[in-house]
């Protein structure tokens, strides 16, 4: 296991996030969280890449610090989309990897403003750029958001080539067809609390009786 919550209890603003919440990460394979708005998805990834302070429970993973991570609401730098790709290299001192950068096109939006760049070029400009730096974690938080069709298609063959490389992935999704597409294992959050949590298969066989309910 690459990370592991136990019993952990997340409060903000005197509201129960996280409701003593329990699952393991795999490692080198695809988990990816499910659930509404406010069910705790995004909280979930925050806390099991410790950027979350919380305020019971246990949080073991193999990295000490925080690791680059997809946001659903990325910082955004003032000057043009080339500016905002290169930040991250500028600062860390990298050389970017240009697979999704190229795959999505982007040179031919270098010079635009960042402000003038519809929703849907700005989530592959920022995926291009956490995935510049090549992870052997890859933390994604709605990657799908504001993606046209044709790029939803593309970002999916990245991803599954990222697989393939044995990479331990870690989304959070709305799209149930996504995620039966692309996970190994999956979690089910509802509400702060975990709902259901199982590899694939049996996930899915598992929901279908939950419907009934």
């Amino acid at each position: 296991m690459i990370a592991s919550l136990h019993n952990v209890l997340l409060n903000i603003n005197n509201k129960t996030i996280l409701d003593h919440v329990s699952f393991d990460i795999p490692q080198n394979k695809t988990t990816v969280f499910l659930g509404k708005n406010g069910s705790g998805k995004t909280s979930s990834l925050r806390c099991l890449n410790l950027l979350q302070k919380i305020n019971s429970g246990t949080i073991k993973t193999l990295n000490s610090c925080p690791l680059p991570m997809l946001f659903q609401s990325p910082i955004i730098f003032e000057g043009n989309a080339l500016y905002n790709f290169t930040f991250l290299q500028k600062i860390k001192k990298y050389e970017s990897k240009l697979i999704w950068h190229d795959a999505f096109e982007l040179s031919d939006i270098h010079q635009q403003n960042i402000a003038s760049l519809s929703g849907g070029e700005k989530q592959k400009l920022f995926l291009s750029r956490v995935m510049s730096l090549d992870p052997n974690i890859i933390i994604m938080d709605e990657p799908n958001q504001n993606l046209d069709f044709q790029s939803e298609v593309k970002l999916k063959q990245l991803l599954f080539e990222e697989k393939k490389k044995n990479k331990t992935i870690i989304l959070s999704l709305h799209d149930y067809n996504f995620a039966e597409e692309i996970a190994d294992y999956l979690i089910l959050l509802d509400l702060g609390k975990v709902i259901l949590k199982e590899q694939r298969d049996m996930f899915f066989k598992k929901l279908k009786n939950l419907k009934k309910i």
